[in-house]
């Protein structure tokens, strides 16, 4: 008759690695599923039986193969780890069936917690951000100017801060229930910053300045100016029409988009190296005129802005109203008496009291009068199909 060591040994090894098998089952499964079928805490109480089952098996392995009458040789010393192995299955399935009565059905749809939790906070919890169209149902004058700038694409709350409260106590204000809760109105340079400061990982096109020697270039003397001083942020560039109206063009890139540092752009080209696009490429006489000009330290692009559509496209911009040009020129009382031409607006044209011009609309565009300061009358248009912007 065979040694029950040895019996003993073979139904442990046997069953452990049905317990491994079971246990590789389970967790292909749970990887392969969207949601887990088994749970972490099942596969785990089933790798913990199969260690138990090895032990055993090993341990009576090891009784059998000592010598009869040896001192050594134990009998029936493997009984306490039984007990533990049947106390764990039993503590498995015990946690199997509370899992299969417990857990909710929706356990797992998207990791390792109830799904239902999101739908319930969506339900339980108001939305703390109401959306561009919550803000121009009171705010229409605002709206206007904001969709039809280069801010266009910005959310009214990502300035703002999220608009829930505001919304709900506007209502409950109409109905003298509450007080209105005001909305973030920034005060300081920060908030523009945030998309605007200088950064080398930012595309040359962004508009994007180190304040100091922005401030300091419009003879500010205050460097803790804000930027909604001069610039409105529904409106920052006071396009007389909206962005989305304004001409295609190409995707304009410049050395810097691609070459960190300081680029000689005048280099010659390596031969299959990409276009880079300059204006002077398609508007040679144009830019030949331009350098002639007052205005030729500037860069085509700081009035010409270039709004990015998509990967091979841009919206090229230009401002006929003079609150462009009033953003560079406007004489404030924060600027220092030296600096760039600045003048008085609308009273600008009255400063010439030998011969004063007729009155001209608070929206007459500067160009009228000063295009010789940026280009030929007539170049200008001469390079854009219909003479359009």
């Amino acid at each position: 008759m065979a040694d029950p060591q040895n019996r003993r040994s073979l139904i442990a090894f046997a069953f452990a690695a049905v317990l491994l098998a079971t246990v590789l089952i389970m967790a292909r499964a749970d990887a392969l599923a969207r949601r887990p079928v088994f749970g972490l805490a099942t596969i785990l109480l089933a790798a913990a039986g199969t260690v138990v089952a090895l032990a055993v098996g090993l341990g009576a392995l090891l009784a059998a193969r000592r010598r009869p009458g040896d001192p050594a040789r134990v009998t029936g010393t493997w009984s306490h780890v039984l007990r533990l192995g049947i106390a764990l299955l039993v503590i498995g399935g015990a946690a199997i069936v509370a899992r299969a009565a417990l857990v909710p059905d929706s356990y797992g749809a998207y990791g390792y917690f109830r799904g239902d939790a999101v739908r319930d906070a969506m339900r339980e919890r108001k939305p703390a951000h109401q959306g561009r169209a919550a803000c121009a149902g009171c705010h229409e004058a605002e709206g206007a100017l904001h969709g039809k700038d280069f801010h266009a694409g910005i959310q009214c709350e990502s300035c703002h801060g999220a608009g829930g409260e505001h919304v709900a106590s506007v209502a409950a204000r109409a109905e003298g229930k509450a007080e209105l809760v005001p909305v973030v109105i920034p005060r300081t340079q920060e908030p523009c910053l945030w998309c605007h400061r200088r950064l080398a990982a930012r595309p040359s096109s962004f508009p994007q300045i180190d304040p100091e020697e922005h401030l300091r270039g419009f003879a500010v003397a205050d460097l803790g100016t804000p930027c909604m001083r001069c610039h409105d942020p529904h409106e920052p560039l006071f396009l007389t029409r909206p962005l989305r109206e304004a001409r295609l063009h190409p995707v304009i890139q410049q050395c810097r988009d691609c070459h960190a540092g300081d680029v000689d752009t005048a280099a010659v080209r390596p031969e299959g190296h990409p276009v880079v696009f300059e204006c002077r490429y398609c508007h040679g006489d144009i830019a030949a005129d331009f350098a002639e000009r007052t205005h030729r330290a500037l860069p085509c692009g700081r009035c010409h802005q270039a709004h990015r559509e998509s990967e091979t496209a841009t919206r090229i911009v230009r401002s006929h109203g003079p609150d462009f040009c009033l953003l560079c020129h406007r004489d404030f009382p924060l600027r220092e008496p030296v600096g760039m031409p600045t003048v008085a607006w609308p009273a600008h044209p009255e400063r010439n009291p030998e011969n004063p011009p007729p009155p001209l609309p608070e929206d007459a565009p500067c160009v009228d009068c000063h295009m010789d300061r940026i280009h030929a009358r007539g170049l200008a248009t001469a390079a854009v199909p219909g003479g359009a912007p």
